[in-house]
């Protein structure tokens, strides 16, 4: 699979466009495109790359992710996959993006619920959830163990870790998705973040100050 990032709306979060090289099927992942401008850099994307939209995919539920999700949904008439476990997030998503200044296109609906082991097929790949909370209750990081890379959203970034000081939020929770979940993959997984530079496994177990590997 290939992967695209683009660093979108004032929060400099990272959305992903992950496609299937053979059949060009591809999924949006955590799409916090929020200007006219952003949201036209994916779409002509898709359109020039010849890629066929099939759905959206959320690590997690917060404002600054979420902010294409009906866009693209009704751009391409896909549906939305995420955990129940964030709902709340998204029944209140309203008063959390007017906070921050941004205006959300209505409510936002989970077609496809996601949890430990869920596949999302992509063309002729397979992508993978895993139950990662700690910055939120329905964290979740999406990974394919054909091509060794994992997005991780906001709970394990390049040299440390997601803020757990939010509502949902907790600080033994995410450390133990980290330590008992994340770092069980092989050390050659790329790690994709949902704000900043890309990682890997390896690097994260070496030295990330945050985390310590225990036995």
């Amino acid at each position: 699979m290939k992967i695209l990032r683009y660093i979108v709306n004032s929060f400099a979060e990272n959305t992903y466009i992950v496609y299937d090289d053979a059949t060009l099927h591809c999924a949006i992942i955590d799409p916090g495109c929020y200007s006219d401008k952003e949201r036209a850099a994916i779409t002509s994307q898709i359109a020039e790359l010849h890629l066929r939209p099939v759905m959206v995919i959320n690590t997690h539920c917060h404002a600054d992710h979420i902010l294409g999700v009906n866009f693209l949904k009704k751009e391409y008439n896909i549906p939305f996959a995420a955990s129940t476990a964030d709902q709340y997030l998204l029944d209140n998503a309203d008063q959390y993006t007017a906070a921050w200044g941004w205006r959300l296109d209505g409510k936002i609906t989970i077609d496809i619920p996601c949890t430990e082991g869920t596949e999302l097929k992509i063309g002729n790949s397979i992508l993978k959830c895993a139950a990662t909370p700690g910055h939120t209750p329905g964290g979740l990081a999406i990974y394919s163990d054909e091509d060794k890379f994992i997005f991780t959203g906001d709970t394990l970034f390049r040299g440390t870790i997601g803020r757990t000081d939010l509502p949902g939020g907790d600080y033994d929770t995410i450390i133990a998705s980290i330590r008992n979940r994340l770092m069980r993959f092989d050390s050659q997984y790329d790690v994709h973040p949902g704000h900043g530079e890309s990682t890997s496994i390896g690097k994260e177990a070496a030295s990330n100050p945050m985390i310590g590997i225990e036995d």
